[in-house]
């Protein structure tokens, strides 16, 4: 789905990522990469694999839009010192022409030189692209446009009878675009569908509602 911000054309896509053609960026947020193994060493039963599922996920919109450049918007890691660290080295191999940034999010704990040795390129606040900031977290009242993530955001949808079905989402607000959560292992904010209009994600779209 393309959405103009700014005078510049994204791709909203339903693999919870946003794409940039002029500059070929692709740009992602909370991979949260080791929290399924944080949970499971704090004896709490989660899914397995949920990290190499999001990187596969990760591999297949590089394959779809070949980008030049991967713009992380924050806690791409979980938590230090976890065997999905050495996941993501050993995946990030398979594209070294591909330049990876991360600007840095509050779960991102790691030592400067183990991002260097990771391939990931690190900003600590903002890195702005084509006059839009990209960053972490959401800003009150932002000056410049802003494309951010951190708070998982998603929608509620009433079905029939007095079900509901929550979808992550898209949330555009006046000045400000907050990027759904890249991992599927996370809960989702639905309070936010009231504060801007809302592109729900479903397994085969993105779709505003």
């Amino acid at each position: 789905m393309e959405l103009i911000l700014k005078q510049e054309t994204f791709i909203l896509d339903k693999a919870r990522a946003l794409y940039h053609p002029k500059s070929k960026s692709l740009i992602i947020a909370d991979v949260h990469l080791g929290k399924t193994t944080h949970f499971r060493k704090h004896g709490i039963a989660v899914p397995t694999n949920v990290a190499k599922s999001d990187l596969k996920r990760l591999a297949h919109l590089i394959e779809i839009y070949s980008p030049k450049h991967i713009i992380i918007a924050g806690d791409f890691f979980h938590a230090s010192g976890n065997s999905e660290i050495t996941l993501f080295k050993d995946w990030r191999i398979q594209f070294p022409q591909i330049e990876f940034t991360l600007i840095k999010g509050n779960h991102d704990r790691l030592k400067v030189s183990d991002y260097e040795h990771l391939g990931l390129k690190l900003e600590k606040e903002i890195l702005e692209l084509n006059g839009i900031h990209i960053t972490h977290h959401p800003q009150n009242q932002p000056t410049q446009f802003t494309i951010c993530g951190h708070l998982h955001p998603g929608i509620k949808i009433k079905l029939r009878g007095k079900q509901f079905i929550k979808l992550p989402s898209f949330i555009l607000q006046k000045n400000q675009l907050i990027l759904p959560a890249f991992s599927e292992f996370t809960g989702l904010d639905t309070s936010l569908q009231q504060t801007g209009r809302s592109f729900a994600i479903t397994n085969s779209q993105v779709m505003e509602v």
